[in-house]
């Protein structure tokens, strides 16, 4: 008995808690209970408490935030620690807040590590932050489409986007920090983005500073305000910015003739709600 289990193989599951407990889906939950091992990264202390309830062999990987270390150096601490973990035999779960595969590069790294070396790895969805932004703004993100980039990404890269669909950028609160190690935009950050998106969107265009809360119970952050506002705005590096779309869509009707249709069929597409219907 005791051979057998040290030659067991290890195994990785990358779950998601969501933005706070009320969030977790029971398939998370489940897998949380069942393993033998669980790191975790929350943003608050009642996140990581739940998860303790769940399991009580719970490591903390916030603690790699600690000192004088850049961000992906954090994320690379990160990743050894499940990768170790794995080897030496045991059935882990890495639980991040929101969704374990947005913006978490450590568990795209250990799962590549992992998997291309034969164990068994996983990845569980979670509510994500834009998840939480299309409740709270009542936004439907196929009435126009969306677009998502994170935001210094987004500043120092060439990008054809589309004014004409709703535009999302993630870690606004973070745009033009280049040493990795400050939790706060750089020093022209926010005004260095505002000179690029009054080169296409009106400078009194109406933006929003979201906020997902990660307490249950909390209201989020939704500040409305003109894009030349925005150098002046108060920001955390959890702020994302959403810039809804300024310009109409344009049909492509030459294209009707690839699918074979003509213009009048798509009259439903037109059809008004019955209001009366609705009351």
């Amino acid at each position: 008995m005791g051979n057998a289990n040290l030659q067991r193989k290890g195994a990785l599951t990358i779950v998601g808690c969501g933005l706070h407990p009320g969030q977790m889906t029971l398939e998370t939950q489940s897998i949380i209970e069942n393993s033998q091992k669980v790191l975790v990264v929350a943003p608050n202390a009642l996140s990581i408490h739940h998860i303790q309830q769940l399991n009580k062999n719970v490591e903390n990987l916030g603690r790699f935030y600690e000192g004088d270390v850049t961000r992906l150096e954090t994320y690379r601490l990160m990743t050894a620690r499940m990768v170790e973990l794995v080897k030496q035999g045991y059935s882990i779960c890495t639980v991040f807040y929101g969704h374990p595969g947005i913006f978490v590069l450590s568990t795209h790294q250990a799962f590549e590590i992992l998997r291309n070396q034969g164990y068994e790895v996983k990845m569980l969805p979670g509510i994500s932050a834009d998840a939480c932004l299309f409740s709270d703004l009542n936004i439907d993100p196929s009435t126009t489409g969306c677009q998502s980039y994170e935001a210094t990404q987004f500043l120092l890269t060439q990008r054809s986007f589309d004014t004409s669909a709703a535009l999302i950028l993630w870690q606004i609160g973070l745009v033009g920090e280049h040493t990795l190690k400050v939790q706060s935009p750089g020093e022209y950050g926010l005004s260095a983005m505002t000179k690029l998106l009054t080169k296409h969107y009106p400078a009194n265009h109406q933006v929003c500073l979201y906020e997902a809360p990660t307490l249950p119970g909390f209201a989020p952050r939704m500040d409305w305000l003109e894009l030349t506002q925005l150098p002046q705005a108060e920001v955390k590096s959890i702020s994302t910015l959403f810039i809804p779309a300024c310009t109409d869509l344009i049909f492509a009707i030459e294209r009707l003739t690839w699918l074979n249709l003509a213009e009048e069929d798509l009259s439903s597409w037109d059809e008004p709600i019955d209001k009366e219907v609705l009351n």
